[in-house]
């Protein structure tokens, strides 16, 4: 969040939060068994490290573990059915 507002520190963290966003995505495709080379598979997978990411930092400001719960329940029902092979 400080890298938002000073360029200095931006420019040595920026590329740090790259890779490690390659490396969550590549993580994510794997765990789910999905080939992102599927219509929407990439974009879907991004939405749900997108939406984790918000909910971690969400969660260091306030205690609201029963709403993000149900938050990712009802993401992984919607995971279920847009991506491929991932319903268990």
């Amino acid at each position: 969040m400080a890298a938002a507002a000073d360029p200095a520190l931006r420019e040595q963290v920026a590329p740090l939060e790259a890779e490690l966003g390659r490396q969550a995505h590549q993580m994510a495709l794997d765990l789910l068994r999905v080939d992102e080379h599927e219509p929407g598979v990439r974009e879907t997978v991004q939405a749900t490290l997108d939406l984790v990411r918000g909910l971690g930092l969400a969660d260091l400001l306030t205690d609201d573990g029963r709403r993000r719960g149900r938050i990712l329940r009802q993401w992984a029902r919607t995971l279920d059915t847009v991506l491929p092979g991932t319903a268990t």
